[in-house]
């Protein structure tokens, strides 16, 4: 079985962290053992110190504390101070007796039981210490790495997008000169060519970055909202509802088109008696969207595809498990909730 690459620093973190103890305490100690004895007790202690860093790296951190349940975890890291004791005192003053005549404390004497004690909550303490900075350092990394493909991946997609368009430059002088051209004479067509200039400049130009102005992606909202009032005139019952100021704040790009998308293209948004709710409320801590829309009958309404499915990766990428997604269904009625830090 191949091991993984964090697995074999792990290993050689805790044969480095033994080793040196175990020179520490040989080189300085004046009570010193036959060195058959000093091993068969560093053998011991290896065990018990191997077993409280991976159990702490392993169990205790993915499940306590990266899901912020940190007493638990702290109470965890307290009860492996046992766990250490426990098994050093099975491996030294009871099996090591049996086997090999000898014991590494006289624990008849109270004053013993207590150093013993004190010296495996320090040395417990340091193998949870430890492992925790090492499991930190191998996230960080994990994370910046993720950091690093997620802007690949859009410059990527951006340069796809560049490249799929016949000089995106030029087409905006095409659509400005229609603008000016039908301005005086049909002023609507000449209203929903610019907002159709400003949705692809949008497209192209502001989204090279992983976050835009919240501000310019409601605007974005609104004028994709447009076309759709335009196409359904009278009959386009959608609304778009923001609470709070935008202000300065920066959200990641494009990230909530895909929910203005289905509520358009999967959701009732022509009869006045289902209308369509799109609220976005801001305060200083989050963004929070959440969208209410009847659903045809006679469409299978999907809510886990290819467009949220991106979404949900690009939201893990950049907030880790620091956001909420989710989606209901109930009696032809869809909603979504979204919810991340501003």
């Amino acid at each position: 079985m191949k091991l993984s690459k964090e697995l074999k620093y792990n290993l050689l973190i805790v044969a480095l962290l033994i080793l040196l103890d175990f020179g520490w305490d040989f080189f300085t100690s004046s009570n010193k053992l036959p060195i058959k004895y000093s091993l068969l007790f560093t053998l011991t202690f290896s065990i018990s110190f191997f077993t409280v860093y991976f159990v702490n790296y392993y169990y205790l951190l993915p499940r306590l504390f990266n899901t912020k349940k940190y007493i638990l975890f702290g109470a965890s890291v307290i009860f492996m101070v046992f766990v250490f004791a426990g098994i050093r005192f099975l491996l030294e003053e009871v099996l090591s007796p049996i086997l090999f005549n000898i014991n590494n404390y006289n624990i008849n004497d109270q004053s013993i039981i207590f150093a013993y004690f004190f010296d495996s909550f320090i040395f417990s303490f340091k193998a949870s210490l430890y492992s925790t900075l090492v499991y930190l350092f191998f996230r960080y990394r994990e994370n910046k790495n993720k950091l690093h493909l997620l802007e690949i991946k859009h410059q990527q997609a951006q340069l796809t997008t560049l490249k799929s368009q016949i000089s995106p430059h030029f087409l905006f002088n095409v659509l400005n000169g229609f603008y000016i051209e039908l301005y005086d004479e049909q002023p609507e067509t000449a209203n929903d060519i610019l907002k159709l200039s400003h949705l692809l400049r949008y497209v192209t130009y502001e989204t090279s970055e992983n976050f835009v102005l919240l501000e310019k992606e409601i605007q974005f909202l609104n004028d994709y909202l447009h076309f759709f009032k335009r196409r359904y005139e009278s009959n386009f019952y959608v609304s778009l509802t923001i609470n709070g100021n935008p202000k300065s704040y920066k959200i990641p790009s494009l990230i909530l088109i895909n929910f203005i998308e289905n509520v358009c293209k999967h959701g009732v948004i022509n009869n006045p008696n289902k209308p369509a709710n799109i609220n976005i409320t801001i305060d200083d801590i989050s963004l929070v969207v959440t969208t209410e829309n009847h659903t045809n009958t006679s469409e299978k309404y999907m809510e886990i595809g290819i467009g949220t499915k991106n979404v949900r990766k690009r939201l893990e990428v950049l907030y880790n498990d620091n956001f909420s997604l989710t989606f209901q269904q109930s009696n032809n009625i869809f909603n979504t909730y979204l919810q991340f830090p501003l």
